[in-house]
């Protein structure tokens, strides 16, 4: 293919032994040749140079995260109940809240919202987006339809502002089946690597 392009240099069909040069010099074939093995040289060169940049840029824009509170929280306006078959009950409950109590250990009653507040910051600031997936791990439960869960998972996609953002996770306990005691566990997971991590223990209060 390189000797295609050389000035000079022609392929013709000969049978079956497939093309040979005709009709100019081979100098023109072998400079191609050169030319070539040059350009392969700056090709990988460039590659190289490609594959560390991406990875530096990588490691430059490598995020880090805290956790701002956590605990129990209370809705400050009217929240939205929207339906999501990746969670355990089926629903996820939007709005704004305010925390009521910072602690780990939370106390189970019906309407009950607990989570964390949380930073994600150190990107490169011209990226706009970072994809997380989010890991809950939480006491077995046992569905009206008779199956059980103890977690889900799902990817979600943070808008970051000048290289950061700030923003609440956490679980909603709207249904009977949801009143379990024992240990939850959030997690954030960026490339496939713990961000960040947040565990509660959930409790029956004595009535």
């Amino acid at each position: 293919m390189l000797a295609a392009s050389s000035p000079g240099v022609r392929y013709v069909n000969n049978g079956n032994n497939g093309p040979v040069i005709s009709h100019g010099k081979n100098t023109g074939f072998i400079q191609a040749i050169k030319q070539g093995v040059k350009m392969k040289k700056v090709y990988f060169s460039l590659l190289g140079f490609i594959v560390l940049s991406i990875t530096m840029a990588t490691a430059q824009a490598a995020p880090q995260a805290k956790i701002i509170e956590r605990g129990y929280y209370t809705f400050t306006e009217n929240s939205e109940r929207l339906t999501s078959p990746l969670s355990t009950s089926g629903y996820v409950t939007r709005g704004e809240a305010e925390l009521v109590k910072d602690t780990q250990r939370i106390p189970l009653e019906i309407g009950r919202l607990f989570g964390f507040r949380f930073k994600i910051f150190g990107i490169d600031k011209n990226i706009k987006v970072i994809p997380l997936e989010l890991v809950v791990v939480h006491p077995e439960m046992k569905k009206p339809d008779g199956t059980t869960s103890s977690g889900y998972r799902y990817n979600i996609r943070l808008k970051l502002n000048n290289g950061m953002v700030e923003d609440k996770v956490g679980y909603n306990i709207n249904e009977d089946f949801e009143m379990v005691e024992g240990e939850w566990q959030f997690e954030f997971l960026f490339m496939n690597k713990t961000l960040l991590k947040q565990t509660f223990t959930t409790y029956l209060q004595e009535k």
